[in-house]
């Protein structure tokens, strides 16, 4: 009997090397598209269920071929710029990549009657600001060029399944680390600056430290995922309640090795974003309620902050 195909786009990130694994162990043959062979083969080692595959999300043809020769199951779109930060610079990129390339798919999985699910990763950047419980229709007022290229994704995904009877869904990621997460970002740099801190003595300039975030862990993230690709097509939040500010995990990271971390970091404005919300915190648990799932959230706070630390020890790399 052949496996079922599914499709991770923009294959490359955290979400889409941890859920090919688990696809791979639930007996699916797993194509991972990217822009760069080159690097995807220094993340990948291909076998018979699990293929590399070049694709330009731009080019309608090109996605056309794709779906047509693979027939998935299941097609993830992850590709496109995941920083806030740096849409500001690139928002012509995050625009094309984030909704553009969304919208591509959704079009050729309709005119070609493709028989497939299909997960548009969008992202709590599309909220407005609040200090209440994001709810799935929370107000919508991004306030970068990530999230609202985010947004413009999250409503076509909506309406291709509304109006067109699309299998389609929407996970509305919170913050999600992992060992694969890039070191720019701010749960892996508190990581690394309490190492350099300890051995070196360095210090580490951070920007705004007052937000807080839910911080999740993938593998966790992918679980909860899957589970909800079970269910009919619909909207939902993936994050896990536990909300932290960025001092507490400052905090936990240096606590670590029993440093202060007032005498390692510094405020240095230039790490300001642009644009930032304080607070980002989710009613996630309406969305398993409401689908019958259920679970228990194990790796969070100073739990992601020691994982990361230890990982980075044996990576030996600063």
């Amino acid at each position: 009997m052949n496996k079922s195909v599914a499709i991770i786009v923009g294959g490359t990130g955290q979400f889409g090397v941890i859920l090919s694994k688990k696809l791979v162990k639930k007996n699916y043959k797993v194509i991972i598209t990217t822009r760069s062979l080159a690097k995807a083969k220094l993340i990948f080692k291909t076998n018979k269920s699990l293929l590399l595959k070049k694709l330009d999300v731009l080019k309608k043809d090109k996605i056309k071929s794709l779906l047509l020769e693979f027939d998935p199951k299941i097609i993830f779109y992850f590709a496109g710029e995941s920083s806030p930060k740096k849409s500001f610079i690139k928002k012509k990129q995050t625009y094309l990549s984030n909704f553009v390339g969304c919208k591509n798919f959704l079009e050729v999985i309709f005119k070609n009657k493709i028989k497939s699910k299909f997960l548009n990763a969008t992202s709590c950047e599309i909220y407005a600001n609040t200090k209440k419980k994001i709810n799935l229709d929370a107000k919508k007022n991004p306030i970068s060029p990530y999230g609202i290229s985010k947004l413009k994704s999250y409503n076509i995904t909506r309406k291709y399944r509304s109006e067109y009877n699309l299998s389609s869904y929407n996970a509305v990621i919170f913050n999600t680390e992992s060992t694969l997460r890039k070191k720019y970002y701010l749960i892996p740099k508190i990581c690394l600056a309490a190492i350099k801190a300890k051995k070196f003595g360095k210090k580490t300039k951070f920007g705004n430290l007052e937000i807080a975030r839910e911080w999740n862990w993938c593998d966790e993230q992918c679980e909860y995922l899957l589970k909800f690709l079970e269910k009919k097509p619909q909207d939902f939040i993936l994050s896990n309640g536990k909300l932290f500010t960025a001092t507490q995990m400052i905090k936990f990271a240096f606590n670590y090795f029993k440093i202060n971390y007032e005498n390692y970091t510094t405020i240095d404005r230039k790490f300001f974003r642009k644009c930032d919300f304080n607070l980002r915190k989710s009613n996630f648990k309406k969305c398993l309620a409401r689908n019958n799932i259920k679970g228990k959230h194990l790796i969070y706070g100073k739990k992601i902050i020691y994982k990361l630390i230890k990982h980075y020890l044996n990576e030996n790399k600063l």
